[in-house]
């Protein structure tokens, strides 16, 4: 009998669909409270697949230029572990460079803050907000209040769809 090449542990065998997390990941898991808000909008198809990464993208063009926009208790000192790596200074210019122009564009069009609150400080927009949406049946102003706020979300994922 040869010795296994491989290391570790074995791994577990696949679920039946059964949720083995804890009890309040699973309430949330079931009731889709994991999701992040521009993946809600996707998943509810309200943007298309293309604007979603467009969303992204922004997201990831605004973590490189000013860094997470998230809270964290991981606080950066001189250590070796915490240094960043040298990164080409032509690239960096050029992401920069994009994202200034991203940014630019939505401002222009006045389709800034929608999003940005959506795609990079993941903020839910009021048209998911599950008692508006219940309000708006009975409320005809604000049903078009949320309407113009999708209208506008979308608006300017289009601009940047369009522009990358």
């Amino acid at each position: 009998m040869a010795f296994s090449s491989r290391r570790g542990r074995p791994p577990r065998p696949k679920s039946d669909g059964h949720d083995l997390g804890t009890p309040e990941l699973c309430f949330k898991r079931a009731h889709g409270l994991t999701h992040e808000p521009i993946d809600r909008v996707l998943h509810h198809g309200l943007m298309t697949s293309s604007q979603h990464w467009c969303g992204l993208h922004l997201r990831w063009l605004y973590t490189l230029r000013y860094g997470a926009p998230v809270v964290t208790t991981r606080y950066a000192d001189t250590t070796e572990q915490t240094t960043k790596p040298e990164e080409d200074p032509l690239w960096r210019s050029m992401r920069e460079r994009e994202y200034l122009d991203a940014t630019h564009l939505l401002k222009t069009a006045n389709r800034y803050e929608p999003v940005m609150r959506l795609c990079v400080f993941n903020e839910l927009p009021a048209f998911l907000n599950e008692r508006l949406r219940a309000r708006a049946w009975s409320e005809p102003a604000l049903a078009h209040q949320l309407n113009q706020h999708h209208t506008m979300l979308l608006e300017g994922l289009t601009l940047l769809e369009l522009q990358w």
